[in-house]
């Protein structure tokens, strides 16, 4: 059983169909893509798998139950989360702070209890704190935890937002465009980050991403959308060969992109 799938996803808004019937299968500890052209649909996809969007037909399975219909929230705490494509962190906020956020989903703590500031609430907020800083340490910036978010520099601000995703402690996590905006030194190393985060924490990674050196080097399996449909799918080899991908999304040669 595939530990996610998307099942006839469709959505609309208004006249336009953003995504329709789209079906993709993901298995556990791999690396999948999802490319195609601006406006394919593809975070429109993101969108509807962490349930910020409810998709008009289809379904969304975990672990071969349902998870339509769900908040982001309680979605996450099912073990799916993601970065965007535009960064968002809470700017004003240190990088550590930023990171216990995203520990605030597994924390147990009642209204009262934080009223009060009893100690068990204390004992959590201070877990909290440590684990906030290792995911720092985790993804390299450590020395950046108490300076504020929208003071860093754009590729560490990346990193910053996937350890707050990892906060949440999941088992599946999107990246979207996770190397954009990139010089290629920082490419190169975010596609190494992200063989980490699979390798080592055994985390099943999607992710949408335009640079196609990256794709074709770090995917094991690509899906291909195109207005909204999907129109491939297979390995970075069948997929860098598929006429309709070159024609549809490349736009070139195969041998431009290998």
């Amino acid at each position: 059983m595939a530990l996610l799938e998307a099942i006839g996803l469709t959505k609309r808004f208004g006249g336009l169909v953003a995504n329709q019937d789209i079906t993709i299968k993901i298995e556990k500890g791999t690396i999948t893509a999802v490319i195609g052209p601006n406006g394919a649909g593809k975070t429109t996809f993101f969108n509807m798998i962490t349930g910020f969007y409810e998709p008009d037909e289809g379904d969304v399975l975990l672990n071969g139950k349902s998870i339509k219909g769900l908040r982001p929230d309680q979605i996450a705490e099912r073990g799916i989360t993601r970065t965007f494509q535009n960064i968002r962190l809470f700017k004003e906020m240190t990088a550590l702070e930023n990171v216990m956020v995203g520990t605030h989903s597994r924390l147990t703590a009642g209204l009262l209890g934080i009223l009060f500031n009893i100690r068990r609430v204390r004992e959590e907020e201070e877990r909290a704190r440590v684990e906030a800083y290792q995911l720092l340490e985790y993804v390299g910036i450590a020395h950046v935890a108490n300076e504020a978010a929208g003071s860093l520099p754009y590729g560490l601000q990346r990193r910053l937002e996937i350890a707050r995703a990892l906060a949440t402690n999941p088992q599946i996590i999107l990246l979207d465009e996770p190397a954009a905006g990139m010089n290629p030194r920082e490419t190169a190393e975010m596609t190494e980050f992200i063989r980490r985060l699979k390798n080592e924490l055994d985390l099943t990674i999607i992710l949408i991403e335009h640079d196609m050196k990256l794709v074709m080097g770090l995917s094991e399996y690509i899906h291909v959308l195109d207005y909204g449909r999907k129109i491939a799918e297979g390995t970075p080899e069948q997929i860098r060969h598929n006429p309709s991908v070159i024609e549809a999304y490349l736009g070139k040669s195969a041998s431009e992109v290998s």
